[in-house]
């Protein structure tokens, strides 16, 4: 069988081989093609390693395992089998009335439009200027009808400029887009700047 240099009789490398070509710390250079049945790192069974970018030349990495550790590759098909859970925040909010002005009874002036459809999680209340009273306690209202609370959303100290969440007496709402926003509260001589926001989520 002649070798890599076409002698019949010559010696060095046959072409084909016929046994196996042991070369350690060798390299091997300059192959315009290389055609395997399978590849293994110098010890016949281990792993590739690649220290330079691996160019695929537009073409594609097919029948890959599914992926054990973080830097593993995945198919597509396993992408968008298991796409990540996002929640989508979302809160909007409006002024009930001016910055200054101590709040007098009743409905108070300011309101606001909701401009998406989205779940309402909680409602918290805010104060430029903080009430004297010990618990202060705004009414508020979605398209006029008064929110019934499981939890009122209290200013519940004196002076408290943030209220605890006030939670919906049935559990968390769907608040449409257009729905109005409005609130009424007590008189207080210190609390001033109210404000209304509606904590959630888009679906």
């Amino acid at each position: 069988m002649p070798n890599i240099w076409g002698e019949t009789e010559g010696e060095g490398l046959t072409n084909p081989l016929t046994e196996n070509l042991l070369a350690n710390d060798f390299n091997a250079l300059d192959f315009n093609e290389v055609h395997l049945n399978e590849l293994h790192d110098n010890s016949g069974t281990g792993k590739i390693t690649v220290h330079e970018e691996f160019n695929m030349t537009n073409n594609k990495i097919s029948n890959l395992a599914d992926p054990t550790q973080n830097k593993d590759a995945v198919t597509l098909e396993y992408f968008n089998n298991n796409q990540p859970t996002i929640t989508n925040f979302y809160d909007v909010a409006g002024a009930m009335t001016d910055e200054t002005t101590p709040i007098q009874v009743g409905g108070q002036i300011g309101s606001f439009n909701v401009p998406r459809e989205f779940r309402c999680d909680k409602i918290v209340c805010y104060l430029r200027t903080g009430a004297t009273a010990a618990l202060y306690t705004p009414t508020i209202y979605i398209d006029g009808n008064a929110v019934t609370w499981s939890q009122f959303p209290s200013f519940v100290n004196a002076g408290d400029t943030v209220s605890q969440d006030g939670y919906f007496q049935s559990g968390p709402q769907t608040i449409l887009a257009g729905s109005m926003i409005s609130s009424a509260a007590n008189t207080d001589a210190t609390a001033a700047g109210l404000k209304v926001a509606l904590i959630g989520v888009i679906p």
